[in-house]
């Protein structure tokens, strides 16, 4: 375990709630909100809009934070039996970022992760010599956090983060699978800016499946069971769901660098399902021979840039 010694802050994520209106949660800008569907996901049947900006699928109405915390409780990364045991299928992925983030540089130093859950990237990390800290909504994950020995928050926004601040910041952030449930991704991109130190990393494991949605929406002529298959797939229990570039576009904007973007380690397990080793070996070879984004998920590095 880390030397130091385990600190657990509750910022308890309030029974507030906001309207998403025409507010596109993934780039922030006001969407005309022309373009509705009506999508069955892991949260049942839901409205969703298509940002004309763009082109991210987001799901409309209330955002409740309180709500979106228990929902989290329910799923299989919010209970400690499942989630520790989605740990161990995930370590291959856990090690191929951590790789990835050595390679840049910044081994062996501070660590926060976003959406710890019960913290799967945080104890191969700390195996490697870095100092860990994590964030999460369901506050049965932060205490197992703290259990562990590191430093945790309960909060839903690094807006509240008071792990690490401007004066004490930290040098790698990662968001693995998380940024999809966010309300307002910039927002909390510009926030995860101001915990890092000048030059520090920010890794993104990014859900990339709008092509997923766009093509179930097109099958729905030829077969509405597998179109609503497809999208359902798709979507999960995801808030939204934005094309790489554009999240590529909006990461830059919010004061980064991009390192590098590749499908390349961002699958969980070698022994997954055919059908997704196949997506993510194809989605490889086109994202990086011709610029098409297929891929399940994006392995994303960017850099704080300087004032």
């Amino acid at each position: 375990m880390q030397d130091q010694i385990a600190e657990v802050t509750d910022s308890r994520c309030e029974s507030t709630s906001h309207d998403s209106g025409n507010f596109c949660p993934a780039c922030g800008e006001t969407d005309e909100g022309t373009n509705r569907y009506r999508f069955e996901s892991g949260r049942g049947e839901t409205q969703w809009s298509r940002c004309t900006s763009c082109a991210t699928y987001y799901m409309t109405g209330e955002y409740d934070e309180a709500a979106e915390t228990d929902h989290t409780r329910h799923m299989a990364w919010g209970n400690e039996a499942e989630g520790t045991r989605l740990n161990l299928l995930k370590e291959n992925g856990f090690k191929a970022t951590l790789d990835q983030i050595e390679a840049l540089g910044y081994g062996c130093l501070s660590i926060l992760d976003v959406g710890c859950s019960f913290g799967g990237i945080l104890v191969e990390a700390e195996k490697r010599g870095f100092k860990c800290a994590g964030l999460d909504i369901v506050p049965e994950a932060v205490a197992y956090i703290s259990s562990l020995g590191y430093r945790a928050q309960q909060c839903c926004s690094l807006k509240d983060c008071t792990l690490f601040s401007q004066q004490d910041p930290v040098d790698v952030i990662s968001v693995l699978d998380a940024h999809i449930y966010w309300p307002n991704q910039p927002a909390e991109l510009r926030a995860a800016r101001q915990l890092l130190r000048d030059d520090g990393l920010l890794v993104i494991r990014a859900v990339t499946k709008s092509a997923f949605i766009t093509t179930g929406r097109m099958m729905g002529t030829v077969s509405a069971r597998i179109s609503k298959k497809l999208i359902r797939r798709a979507i999960a229990d995801h808030r939204f769901s934005m094309p790489l570039k554009s999240l590529l576009k909006t990461v830059e904007d919010a004061g980064f660098e991009i390192l590098s973007a590749s499908p390349r380690g961002a699958q969980h397990t070698d022994s997954a399902p055919l059908g997704a080793r196949a997506a993510f070996a194809l989605g490889t070879l086109l994202w990086h021979r011709l610029g098409l984004s297929i891929a399940p998920t994006t392995l994303v590095f960017a850099r704080k840039k300087a004032e």
